[in-house]
């Protein structure tokens, strides 16, 4: 959210998120932090979610899971720096596209 900078809304592909499979089945059984709720009450109004499984939609509002480094880079440069990364950094993944913002809501997760 605070990197949209209210110009502009990104589109994650959550299925292409590395996700620790336990932390998943974490969340399924409910087994939910303070600080996604936090995470979720202060960053919901901004995001909508379509078909993106509830465990998915926790996982990706906990801070505890949000440890990963994430980079927005020119579209003309992301498939080259993807390939140099990839070698060092193989959990390394492409999960989505940054666009102008049209109105609604900045964060569309599908």
């Amino acid at each position: 959210h605070e990197m949209m900078d209210g110009r502009l809304s990104c589109h994650i592909h959550a299925p292409s998120v590395p996700v620790i499979p336990q932390a998943l089945e974490y969340a399924d059984e409910f087994l939910l932090t303070a600080a996604a709720q936090r995470n979720r009450n202060h960053t919901g109004p901004f995001v909508r979610f379509d078909g993106v499984p509830f465990a998915m939609e926790e996982v990706l509002f906990d801070p505890q899971t949000s440890g990963g480094l994430l980079m927005a880079v020119d579209p003309e440069d992301a498939e080259a720096l993807y390939q140099a990364l990839k070698p060092a950094v193989p959990s390394a993944q492409r999960i989505g596209t940054v666009r102008e913002y049209q109105g609604g809501r900045q964060i569309f997760l599908k």
